[in-house]
């Protein structure tokens, strides 16, 4: 069991027959991975069975999960990748068998402890909290991210109250048919100014940006904007669009 990076107990009425055709139990379904110098091998849909004394690998679930082949020799034997032919694991035969073994630290099948960030993904971005209840009653292990401060686009999304605006099809076919108004605080600037208002010509995109002291000078930097604008290009500001927080 402890070889499993992940697992589910198995509810299912199948065994796993041996060579005398006494059919064993099997437990759990789980994943791990096998480390090799060059590559990681994924070992998916392992049967967990406890009366088994032997880990055994099935050549064809081996191959297929990983897009390997292997090679057997008589006194060897090769993993390669199928679209380079790149050695991924080499052994030798052992009393008629080829058992799986990393040369470099001795392991035949060694466990790889998902990242909490893994398990994020796994249960559905819940809160941090939830993962480490999760993880700490179920006794899985896990290793702690160092970096604790990722954001992940789907917990953002998750955290949306409403959805994206559809992409407008309107065209302006000259200035100030349309300008658009944004403005927000800012840090603190030459002249002690705390706030910006910018106002951007949809036709041109040709962008205005005033520096405020205070909030309440918003419209009084709107009125000079429509003065200039309005005598420069001789025609009215036909629409204006805010994002509706009260100034005007």
């Amino acid at each position: 069991m402890e070889k499993l990076t992940t697992r589910d107990r198995y509810n299912g009425h199948d065994q796993v027959h041996a060579a005398n055709s006494a059919g064993i139990d099997i437990h759990h379904v789980g994943s791990s991975t096998l480390h090799s110098q060059n590559s990681v091998i994924h070992l998916k849909n392992i049967l967990h069975v406890p009366s088994a004394h032997k880990n055994l690998c099935s050549v064809n679930r081996l191959t297929r999960d990983n897009n390997f082949f292997l090679e057997f020799h008589l006194d060897n034997f090769f993993i390669k990748e199928q679209t380079t032919k790149k050695t991924i694991l080499e052994g030798r035969c052992e009393r008629g068998l080829y058992p799986l073994k990393v040369d470099h630290n001795k392991q035949v099948l060694g466990i790889t402890k998902a990242a909490s960030s893994i398990w994020h993904h796994r249960l559905g971005h819940p809160l941090s909290q939830v993962v480490q209840q999760v993880l700490s009653r179920h006794k899985i292990p896990f290793v702690k991210d160092l970096n604790k401060h990722v954001v992940y686009d789907a917990c953002q999304k998750g955290k949306m109250h409403q959805l994206p605006y559809s992409r407008s099809s309107s065209v302006s076919l000259s200035p100030l048919e349309l300008v658009f108004f944004v403005w927000g605080p800012a840090s603190t600037s030459v002249g002690r100014h705390n706030y910006y208002v910018s106002f951007v010509d949809d036709y041109s995109k040709f962008t205005w940006i005033y520096l405020l002291r205070h909030k309440s000078k918003v419209f009084e930097r709107f009125r000079n904007f429509q003065n200039l604008v309005e005598r420069q290009f001789d025609k009215k500001i036909l629409s204006l669009q805010t994002n509706w927080g009260g100034e005007y």
